[in-house]
């Protein structure tokens, strides 16, 4: 499994990589705060959404703390086969308390 620190995905959303950014925590979560750009896919609901996730683009994934994270990585790895695929280290919760304290988690 690939990792990327909250300063690493922010380096690359600054940078305007061409990223895909999941957010698989449920879709109320999503609205109360997320990472700038990502999408939200609920984990349980991921099966039916693959045909919206570009397999060659750089993917992120996250979750609230990352732990449910690892699951989904390895789902998406065996079905789309992802090359550049990456996990946010911390989940959101790193990321709102060294990137943007604002994002409520």
């Amino acid at each position: 499994m690939k990792f990327v620190t909250p300063t690493e995905l922010k380096s690359w959303i600054d940078g305007g990589e061409n990223l895909a950014i999941i957010d698989t925590r449920e879709a109320d979560k999503f609205e109360l705060g997320h990472v700038p750009g990502a999408v939200s896919m609920p984990q349980l609901e991921l099966p039916y959404m693959l045909n919206k996730i570009d397999p060659a683009k750089k993917t992120v994934i996250y979750c609230i703390y990352g732990m449910k994270s690892e699951q989904v990585y390895i789902y998406l790895k065996d079905k789309l086969k992802i090359r550049e695929l990456y996990i946010l280290e911390g989940g959101l919760y790193q990321y709102a308390t060294e990137i943007d304290p604002k994002i409520v988690v």
